[in-house]
């Protein structure tokens, strides 16, 4: 995909950085058998605030990007259908991640016992396949779209102010 803009490369990176996460989460949650991974498990150790660091940058500055500026910009040219849909995606997405965040939390902290554990792999291949599909279909459909509905100075303003954080 040859992108123009800062923000589409920008939402490019970050979606393919979330699917080989996602990947990795989903391998380690195949990998448990009933009881909780030891609590010096590198992979989890290293997985866990990978993971929560990740997903609140997603439930939050990602999608608040998207929602604030791109959205709108895309019912303003007729696509409001693609808006709706992934802003629906959204919020499905939030309420599968607030208690997932929770259950990671604790699961770093090593507060987490076995049906946590069992709990926390529900909602995480849940999140996964949600998550996984969402930026699958951003990828397809609005990516290739930032291009051209944002010009270039409204791109490298929005750019700076997300990089501002």
């Amino acid at each position: 995909m040859d992108l123009q803009r800062q923000i589409s490369r920008k939402l490019n990176e970050e979606h393919i950085a979330i699917l080989a996460l996602l990947e990795r989460f989903e391998q380690a949650l195949g990998r448990l058998r009933g009881e909780p991974p030891a609590q010096d498990d590198p992979v989890w150790r290293m997985l866990l605030p990978q993971l929560e660091n990740a997903l609140r940058h997603e439930v939050t500055r990602h999608f608040a990007l998207e929602e604030d500026h791109l959205f709108p910009r895309l019912h303003e040219r007729g696509e409001g259908d693609l808006a709706d849909l992934l802003l629906e995606d959204h919020k499905v997405i939030r309420e599968v991640a607030r208690p997932l965040l929770d259950l990671i939390g604790d699961a770093r902290d090593g507060r987490l016992d076995a049906p946590g554990w069992r709990t926390l792999k529900a909602y995480g291949l849940e999140l996964a396949e949600r998550l996984g599909s969402h930026a699958q279909k951003e990828q397809g459909a609005l990516v290739p779209l930032v291009d051209e509905i944002l010009d270039e100075d409204t791109d490298s303003a929005l750019a700076m102010e997300y990089a501002s954080g």
